[in-house]
């Protein structure tokens, strides 16, 4: 907990509801701190992990290890690293670690320290433990903040492949609109399409280290890229990636998939992936439908590929069956800020347009040119705004208007 500064802190707290899902809250407490600089006069910062991450007996599990690299660079999950995880993580009762039991963990600690309704904040999956709360326990919740919304009824990854598709077309379009990068990149879609028609036809590239070679596939490639486009400063450097691959120079990309992966690892990983599929392999997954595959990914650069991968690492990991109206949708008076980015490729606008209508007293904002989750000194100021007065009238969703985005990587 970050007490207020004044000392005489009102009794509604800001409480950051995490994403992944299986990021911890509590090692964030300095960037929130800064964040919310300017309502922590008056009010306290409440850092609470949920279980199965951080200090509530994370489900931490060695997930990408340097000596296995190849594997790395061809699965975004591991298959031997989630079966490796499932056996670590046998002993624990699974039935524990889902949105309900974490909703029931808020409100007991709500009520042991004392407080009156709160003031959630939330970001990408921790939206959706968000909504649970705002179901199970609708008079203990003050405002919600829900950037990047994810609905409780739709089964993730499926609308990925679609939503990157989009955010590609608008990433060539920039591109081509911007002098700098299209005089450096003019054949940009061209070179992605060589690129891709590559990968289909099989490119092997060097592990680090240059004794082992191993196949990189399309999708892994892909999905790399989808979540360079998660923020617009790493999306400034794709059309560059593009290029290093259409010219055969992928030690750049090999490089920075790896470390990628490295950070995500074991005790210095900001994601518990055993809470990850606790969470996604129960209240995804196991509600996947053959049927609706091809139709969300036939025609798209992603393909299947994120969706079977996550599918495949499932079958490794216990499910659990979880209440008959999990999936309902939220019906709520409760003010909530809705904050969404038009290039996201994880969270498409139209998850904010199904959400949304079930809250009667609301305010949605769209950042042009941003993508997942992500945040500006506008949307600091409307925060403001939102929590002092604790409504949702008078939020100006149109004020932050388009931002410019960051310069191209072009060398």
């Amino acid at each position: 907990m970050v007490s207020a500064r004044s000392g005489q802190a009102l009794p509604d707290p800001i409480v950051p509801l995490m994403g992944g899902p299986g990021e911890e809250a509590i090692s964030a407490a300095a960037y929130y701190s800064e964040q919310f600089a300017s309502l922590l006069d008056k009010r306290d910062l409440v850092l609470i992990d949920q279980r199965g991450t951080g200090r509530s007996s994370a489900l931490n599990c060695d997930m990408y290890r340097d000596e296995e690299a190849a594997e790395n660079l061809q699965n975004f999950f591991p298959p031997s690293a989630v079966r490796r995880c499932a056996r670590q993580h046998a002993s624990a009762d699974l039935s524990a670690y889902s949105y309900l039991r974490f909703a029931d963990d808020l409100e007991y600690v709500r009520r042991k320290l004392g407080y009156g309704p709160m003031n959630l904040f939330a970001g990408s999956y921790g939206t959706r433990a968000a909504q649970i709360f705002l179901k199970t326990h609708p008079q203990s919740a003050r405002t919600a903040y829900l950037g990047s919304v994810v609905p409780l009824d739709v089964v993730i990854p499926l609308p990925m492949a679609k939503a990157l598709q989009d955010v590609f077309e608008k990433t060539f379009g920039a591109c081509a609109a911007d002098s700098e990068c299209h005089a450096a990149f003019p054949n940009l879609r061209a070179e992605f399409n060589e690129v891709l028609t590559r990968l289909d036809k099989g490119v092997k590239v060097s592990v680090p280290g240059g004794a082992v070679e191993t196949q990189l596939p399309r999708g892994r490639f892909v999905e790399w890229l989808r979540a360079r486009l998660y923020r617009a400063e790493t999306a400034a450097q794709v059309p560059w990636f593009i290029h290093q691959a259409y010219v055969g120079n992928w030690n750049p990309i090999v490089e920075t998939i790896l470390s990628d992966t490295s950070r995500r690892d074991s005790a210095e990983s900001p994601v518990s992936f055993g809470l990850f599929f606790a969470i996604a392999c129960s209240g995804d997954i196991a509600f996947l439908e053959e049927a609706s595959v091809a139709p969300q990914s036939q025609g798209t650069f992603l393909g299947d590929y994120r969706v079977r991968q996550q599918e495949v690492a499932c079958k490794e990991w216990p499910t659990v069956r979880l209440p008959a109206n999990y999936r309902d949708p939220v019906r709520t008076s409760v003010p909530t800020l809705f904050v969404s980015g038009d290039t996201d490729p994880a969270t498409p606008l139209w998850f904010t347009e199904r959400v949304a209508p079930g809250f009667t007293e609301r305010a949605e904002v769209v950042l042009r040119n941003r993508g997942h989750t992500e945040w500006s000194d506008c949307v600091g100021k409307l925060y403001e705004q939102f929590v002092r007065g604790g409504q949702a009238r008078g939020i100006d969703g149109a004020s932050c208007g388009a931002l410019r985005r960051p310069p191209f990587r072009i060398r």
